[in-house]
C-alpha cells in the first residue's frame, strides 16, 4: 500500500517540467515585488521585474489553476507567493469605489485632475489636435487645479492657449514652463488653478527636456497649498523601437539581437534617470513647509522603486477611491498604470476616477480631496 501511495503522488516528466517552471515563475514574482524596494542604481535588472509584473502574475495564476486541477497541493507554491505582495496587488486593482464615473463636486472639495496631453495632438493622428476636446474636458470635470504634461501653447499673439484656457476653464491663474520654445510657441508642463498662485518654480535638478517637474504655492482660503506637476524621463522609445517591442516572440528574428540591446540599454537609463529625479523631489517635498499634491506622469508602474520613493507616507489616490484595474497608458501596451494623484497624509480623499478618453495616449485622471 505505502508503495502504491507513493507512486501516486510521484510526478512524471511533464509535471516534472511544468514544476520546474513554476518555480522560475515564483523567483521571477518576487523580484518583481522586490523592484519596489531595491534601488535600480545598485541593481538595474531588478527593475525589468517590476515592469513585467502583470504578465508573471497571470502566469503564476495559470500555474495556481494548472495544479488544482492535477495536484491540488502544488498550487500553494503560486498562491502563497501571490498573497506575499497582495498589497502590492492593491496599487494595481481595486474596488473601494462602487462606481468609476465624473461626480457633482461638493463644494468642500479641490477637485485636481492629471492630464498628459501629447503636445495637443490626437493619439495615432498628429494632423488633427483635439484642443476643442480638451476644452469640453475640462468643462466636464470642472477641476480646480489640472496639471498638463506635453502642453502646448503659442507665447505670443492672440492664439495663446494657455490664455484659452484660463477663460474657457474659469481659471484665476496659471504656471506654463516651456522646456522648448521660441519665439512663438512652446511647449512644457502647465498648471492651471481657480486660486491664486503665490509662488511658482521648477526642480532644475536631473530635468530632461519635458521631463521635468514644475510646483506652484495657491492660497486657498487661509491655508497655502503646495501642487507639484510630475513627468518623470520617459524611454524615449523610437516609433522603431516601438514596433520591435510590440513584435510577437514567433516573428523574432536572430538580426533583432541589435534592437534588443538599443532597447534595453534606454530602459535601463530611464529606470536610472526615474530615480535620480524621485529623489530630488522626496528631497524637495521633505523642505516643503506647506501641506502638498504631487500628480502627473510617472513613466512607471506601481512596482517601480521610484514610484515608491515619492509616494512613501502619502495618499494614494487611486489605492483610497479607485475602481477597476487602475490602467492610465494605452499607447504601447495597454496593461499600465503611469499616472498618478497622491496627497500629504492629511489630506482625505474621497473620491477619484479615471477618463476613459482616447485622445491623448495617456487617460486623465481626477480626484476629489478635502485638505
Amino acid at each position: 500500500m505505502a508503495i502504491n501511495k507513493t507512486s501516486r503522488n510521484r510526478l512524471g516528466y511533464f509535471s516534472k517540467t511544468v514544476f520546474t517552471a513554476n518555480i522560475f515563475a515564483v523567483i521571477a514574482l518576487l523580484c518583481s515585488y522586490a523592484a519596489s524596494i531595491v534601488n535600480p542604481q545598485q541593481f538595474w535588472p531588478i527593475a525589468f521585474f517590476g515592469l513585467g509584473f502583470l504578465p508573471i502574475l497571470l502566469i503564476n495564476i495559470g500555474f495556481v489553476l494548472y495544479w488544482l486541477l492535477r495536484k491540488k497541493r502544488y498550487a500553494l507554491l503560486s498562491l502563497i507567493t501571490i498573497l506575499l505582495g497582495w498589497n502590492l496587488l492593491s496599487q494595481h486593482i481595486n474596488f473601494k469605489n462602487s462606481k468609476d464615473k465624473i461626480i457633482n463636486k461638493a463644494d468642500s472639495n479641490l477637485r485636481v485632475m492629471s492630464f498628459n496631453v501629447l503636445m495637443l495632438k490626437k493619439y495615432n493622428n498628429p494632423k488633427d489636435d483635439f484642443k476643442e476636446e480638451t476644452l469640453e474636458l475640462i468643462n466636464t470635470v470642472n477641476p480646480d487645479i489640472i496639471c498638463f504634461q506635453e502642453f502646448y501653447s503659442r507665447v505670443k499673439g492672440t492664439k495663446q492657449f494657455t490664455k484659452t484656457v484660463k477663460k474657457e476653464g474659469d481659471f484665476e491663474d496659471y504656471y506654463f514652463e516651456p522646456t522648448s520654445s521660441n519665439d512663438y510657441e512652446g511647449f512644457g508642463p502647465a498648471i492651471f488653478t481657480k486660486n491664486p498662485i503665490i509662488n511658482q518654480g521648477s526642480i532644475a535638478k536631473n530635468a530632461y527636456g519635458v521631463n521635468r517637474i514644475i510646483y506652484v504655492d495657491i492660497k486657498r482660503d487661509n491655508d497655502t497649498l503646495r501642487i507639484y506637476n510630475v513627468h518623470l524621463r520617459s524611454f524615449a522609445l523610437q516609433d522603431e523601437d516601438k514596433e520591435f517591442v510590440q513584435k510577437s516572440t514567433s516573428n523574432l528574428k536572430v538580426n533583432d539581437e541589435e534592437s534588443t540591446r538599443r532597447v534595453g540599454r534606454k530602459l535601463k537609463q530611464a529606470f536610472t534617470n526615474r530615480m535620480e529625479q524621485a529623489k530630488s523631489l522626496r528631497s524637495h517635498m521633505d523642505e516643503c513647509p506647506h501641506p502638498y499634491i504631487v500628480m502627473g506622469d510617472f513613466n512607471d508602474t506601481p512596482m517601480s522603486y521610484s514610484v515608491n520613493l515619492i509616494a512613501k507616507d502619502m495618499n494614494n489616490a487611486f489605492m483610497e477611491q479607485g475602481f477597476g484595474w487602475g490602467v492610465t497608458h494605452f499607447g504601447l501596451l495597454p496593461i499600465f498604470q503611469i499616472d498618478y494623484i497622491f496627497c500629504d497624509k492629511s489630506i482625505k480623499v474621497d473620491n477619484y476616477g479615471i477618463i476613459k478618453e482616447r485622445l491623448s495616449d495617456h487617460y486623465p485622471i481626477w480626484a476629489d480631496l478635502t485638505i
